[in-house]
């Protein structure tokens, strides 16, 4: 017959009783047990005791009395009051039936009640996944455990506790993994669409629990990731004009909600960290085609020679970019415009620390480009015009840089913290210069400032054969013989197009003070020589200027916003043909007037000429670690060499298998190497 709740305490209470009769048996016989039966192969008192009761009751009643307390057990799951101090007596009957020993505890109670509470949660479980949203069933799930958990503190073997929750997680964690995680408007995708935080950190937990229970999860988060990623990107795309400044933003949104989610829901986890950034890494090295027609705008461009100096303050620069003749452009591209953006235009908006804490963003925005050299060109020339042209806060210039080195190394950033110590030595060379022209008595009438620039550090700039004013040739004369005096060795060269003029005009309706680059000053300085109208063809040669410059120079003193010139046909259109005269009836309410130069806003030819130039730096760099590599191993083979080489330059960019084939192609050719005589894909090093 069962045992009901009667019997049970009963049963107890004849254990209770035993024991207590057992203690007072020893105590009064303790000389038995202290002499008599340790020198004897008889039984102690108290296993005489423990077996009597084990054979006289256990043996009969163990079955009935299992029932009975998982019965209850089974009652408290259902929600009822149970007394677990009789529980707690029940099942450590089971321990003491032992004798030092947990084999009869297992056999007779701890195996059973697994096997049943599994069956148990297995039907639960069905139940709850057929009827239940998946947030429903991860609420119920980790209701029950911690249940079982504190059931098994209360009155289980502390040996129990490990073995009961594995049993429950892996019926109702385990077995529906897939179909939980995968639900519809309820698994991993639909809390990270709707952002509910709480019941993703509940499912974290859950299945952190079970072994390999996150990688699932963290698939599916990346998935998710690359999705939104690549929507973003073919948003962009089908746009009619790429506004790189919305991208980067909305990138950054993107970085920042998944930074939170594994950072507040993820606690970090090395998988998820994994997952998100090889999401990123998939998408933000899409390159983005441009669907655009030409659009020129007009940008202010002032600028100073190498050695060159004059007014600053270019214009805000819009972040839309177009471009007629390019098929697409990178996120290196992308990214480095949003810097440049960022430190012409917003460095003097924000707070140090709000700007500190965009920066962050930006860099851990540029840790998942592959081709960081590409960024790193693009930056550069971004960096040249804004040190030479435009207002730029050191601090944060360096700040930015310092971020980049962190992560990438001193020698990524060697030449852009030249660029900034070039400027720095050219503020204190332009002291002495000013020293050396008191000391001579030289008084050029007019200020000139020149910075020298380190022509390893900074792009190359176009050389041209500009033919200056006579009184700022003069200057460049002096300048030149004042920097031989202090130097050995160097060779000055004048780069003009980055050149900025302050010219002091005299019109009859008033002076006004005209900012230019200085193209455009050559051309308005023509005119002081005595001809009213000049011809665009007369202009080119007198200045030795080419017709691009010359035209683009033409076309924001005549047809800009502030008429200077007046051309001699109608239209927006500037021909070699052309005559232009001063215009004597300018007038313009402002005194400071900035003259803007018509330049297209993303130029094809450029970006080329910057892909070129990485591609050749490449080569280089291929060429250095294949002969590092060689040289300290003396003989590799084909693929380990190419192996090894990928993975030592891949954290600046990806090269290609077929470019390291070639590059080892012509160090065999330039004897560097050689292939071994008998193996053909093993090379040798050739000291």
């Amino acid at each position: 017959p069962l045992l009901d709740e009667g019997g049970k305490r009963a049963l107890v209470k004849k254990w209770t009783n035993h024991k207590s009769i057992g203690k007072w048996r020893q105590k009064l016989y303790t000389y038995i047990d202290r002499y008599f039966t340790k020198h004897s192969t008889m039984d102690s008192l108290q296993d005489c005791g423990l077996k009597c009761f084990h054979n006289t009751i256990y043996t009969s009643a163990k079955e009935r009395l299992f029932d009975a307390v998982y019965g209850e057990i089974q009652n408290e799951r259902q929600g009822y009051q149970v007394d677990r101090a009789v529980l707690h007596e029940a099942i450590f009957l089971f321990i003491d039936m032992g004798m030092d020993s947990l084999t009869v505890y297992t056999e007779d109670f701890e195996t059973p009640f697994i096997t049943r509470t599994a069956e148990y949660y297995r039907i639960e479980s069905s139940k709850w996944i057929s009827e239940d949203s998946a947030t429903e069933y991860m609420k119920k799930a980790e209701d029950r455990l911690n249940a079982e958990t504190a059931r098994a503190k209360s009155y289980l073997h502390a040996g129990t506790e490990a073995k009961l929750v594995a049993c429950v997680d892996q019926e109702t964690l385990t077995a529906h993994q897939k179909t939980l995680i995968e639900m519809e408007n309820s698994g991993v995708v639909a809390l990270l669409r709707d952002q509910k935080l709480s019941d993703l950190s509940r499912m974290y937990r859950l299945f952190s629990r079970i072994p390999k229970g996150l990688e699932p999860i963290a698939v599916i988060i990346k998935e998710h990731c690359t999705d939104e990623g690549t929507q973003l990107v073919k948003k962009y795309a089908d746009l009619p004009e790429l506004d790189f400044k919305a991208y980067v933003n909305d990138m950054l949104a993107l970085h920042d909600t998944y930074s939170m989610v594994l950072k507040d829901v993820l606690d970090n986890h090395a998988v998820f960290q994994k997952a998100i950034k090889d999401a990123f890494e998939c998408f933000i090295n899409q390159s983005i085609p441009l669907n655009t027609k030409p659009q020129p705008k007009s940008e202010g461009a002032a600028a100073v020679p190498e050695g060159g100096g004059g007014a600053k303050g270019a214009p805000a620069r819009s972040s839309t970019l177009v471009n007629p003749t390019q098929h697409s452009i990178s996120s290196s591209d992308l990214l480095s415009n949003y810097c440049d953006m960022l430190m012409k235009n917003t460095a003097d908006k924000m707070s140090d620390d709000d700007l500190e804490e965009v920066l962050e963003k930006v860099v851990s925005l540029f840790t998942y480009i592959t081709d960081k050299d590409m960024f790193q060109e693009f930056y550069r020339k971004q960096l040249s015009r804004r040190l030479l042209v435009s207002n730029t806060n050191n601090d944060s210039e360096r700040s930015l840089i310092s971020k980049l080195k962190l992560r990438c190394g001193a020698p990524y950033t060697s030449k852009l913290e030249g660029m900034i110590n070039d400027r720095d030595v050219s503020e204190e060379t332009q002291v002495n210069f000013k020293t050396y022209m008191k000391e001579k008595g030289i008084n050029a009438g007019f200020d000139f400032s020149a910075q020298v620039l380190t022509t390893g550090f900074w792009p190359a700039f176009k050389i041209d054969t500009l033919d200056c004013p006579r009184p700022v040739k003069e200057m460049m004369d002096v300048f030149r013989q004042f920097y031989d005096s202090r130097t050995q060795s160097r060779v000055l060269k004048w780069v003009h197009s980055l050149a900025t003029v302050n010219l002091l005009a005299h019109f009859p309706k008033g002076d006004r003070d005209l900012s230019m680059n200085c193209y455009q000053a050559c051309v308005c300085l023509a005119y002081n020589e005595g001809d009213d109208c000049i011809t665009a063809t007369d202009l080119g040669e007198r200045l030795q200027l080419n017709w691009e410059e010359l035209k683009k120079s033409l076309q924001s003193l005549a047809v800009g916003k502030y008429k200077i010139l007046i051309k001699s046909t109608p239209g927006k259109d500037i021909k070699e043909t052309d005559s232009f005269t001063f215009n004597s009836d300018f007038t313009e309410r402002s005194r400071k007037i900035k003259i803007p130069t018509v330049v297209p806003k993303l130029s094809a030819k450029s970006t080329q000429v910057v892909v070129q130039q990485v591609e050749e730096d490449r080569k280089h760099a291929i060429e250095a670690c294949i002969v590092r590599l060689m040289k300290s191993r003396k003989a590799m083979e084909h693929t380990q060499l190419t192996s090894e080489a990928i993975a030592h330059l891949s954290h600046h960019f990806k090269p290609d298998p077929k470019v390291i084939k070639r590059r080892i192609d012509d160090l065999i050719a330039r004897e560097y190497l050689e292939r071994d005589s008998t193996k053909n894909n093993l090379y040798r090093y050739l000291a």
